[in-house]
């Protein structure tokens, strides 16, 4: 099975992305290592230490 998938990062600014895939539009804001991306659904805070491969994604869907 073949999976065709699109993502676009657009740089606003230093610091704040303009994300668009097949999904959605999405909006991300980073801050040194954190990055914070809002999106339709919900809201995304990830952290990762560089150059040692581990992460940590959190991830806060919006109550309707």
């Amino acid at each position: 099975m073949v999976y065709i998938r699109f993502f676009k990062r657009i740089r606003l600014s230093r610091r704040i992305h303009l994300n668009l895939s097949k999904s959605g539009i999405s909006l991300s804001f980073i801050l040194r290592r954190l990055r914070m991306t809002l999106g339709r659904k919900g809201m995304r805070i990830s952290a990762g230490l560089r150059g040692t491969g581990l992460s940590f994604t959190e991830y806060f869907k919006y109550k309707h």
